[in-house]
């Protein structure tokens, strides 16, 4: 009789359980594009390192990156090899680790960030790769220098800890929530195509830059949307993920990142990295719900 009792509980409680699961996958798999309610759109460096102060994100598109050396870098030797579709790993033989890190990618000048998210490094970069991403270096810089001013007036340590060219194919997954760094530093996306939510384009939690983040309506997770010649540019503090490419063509885009030699990335371990993640996923599903539940 007891156990009889205990079953229609069971099946609620499991029904309720299923129930909270799908809303909270519905929830975080919300991609609200970054518009011109959240003012992150700049036209001058100036205004985009007012946006950077307050929500963490500017979408840059006056640093003079033309469609000409846009196309150089797809033609630069890389550029040649990015991946277009899901490689397939290979297991490596007679390989020591734990569970799973026997698994390579076919090409290993290209690391794996999420399923499908491809990246090659600097160390894998060609000196014809360097040359030509070094001029859009130079365009850059201006806003790159204004950043760092704003912090301290000097800006003699201020180095490149990260140049890449990456891709997220087809089919690809989104990554986990991450920080490039725990302390002030500077990223930067140049897109290659034009990006928008549906190929996979950065996703933010607005002003998650701050010690004082701001929850409520308008808040929380916003995936950029920037087109080819536009730069998107962010506060390493700044929680953010790659989204999956839901589309049939390749995300390709360039990324620089600079930091302080005194705070190098990522400026935590594995608990902070973990630590992150969570609190990403589930700040985007709150602040998800939040918006949810307000009247438009």
């Amino acid at each position: 009789m007891a156990f009889q009792r205990i079953i229609p509980k069971l099946a609620i409680a499991g029904t309720a359980a299923g129930g909270t699961l799908f809303a909270c996958h519905h929830l975080e798999s919300q991609r609200r594009p970054l518009d011109g309610t959240d003012s992150c759109n700049a036209a001058t460096v100036p205004a985009a390192l007012k946006s950077l102060r307050t929500s963490g994100v500017a979408v840059v598109d006056n640093l003079r990156l033309t469609q000409g050396i846009v196309q150089e870098v797809k033609t630069m030797p890389a550029a040649q090899s990015m991946p277009t579709e899901l490689v397939k790993p290979k297991r490596q033989q007679r390989r020591r680790g734990p569970p799973g890190s026997n698994m390579m990618p076919a090409d290993e000048t290209w690391r794996l960030s999420a399923y499908g998210r491809y990246h090659r490094l600097e160390n894998h970069l060609g000196e014809v790769d360097i040359k030509v991403l070094e001029q859009i270096e130079c365009q850059l810089w201006p806003l790159v220098e204004g950043f760092f001013r704003e912090d301290e007036e000097k800006v003699d340590d201020i180095y490149r800890s990260e140049l890449q060219l990456m891709t997220a194919v087809p089919k690809s997954g989104n990554q986990s929530w991450h920080k490039d760094n725990r302390a002030r530093g500077l990223s930067i996306i140049v897109p290659l195509v034009d990006f928008h939510a549906d190929n996979g384009s950065t996703q933010l939690l607005l002003g998650s830059h701050t010690e004082k983040w701001p929850l409520g309506p308008g808040k929380g997770a916003r995936a950029v949307h920037a087109p080819v010649g536009s730069v998107v540019a962010y506060d390493s503090r700044t929680i953010h993920r790659g989204l999956g490419n839901e589309t049939s063509e390749g995300r390709p885009a360039l990324i620089f990142c600079y930091d302080r030699i005194g705070s190098p990335p990522p400026g935590c371990g594995t608990l902070g990295s973990v630590s992150t993640a969570y609190q990403g996923r589930m700040v985007d599903i709150l602040t998800g719900a939040i918006n949810a539940l307000i009247p438009k």
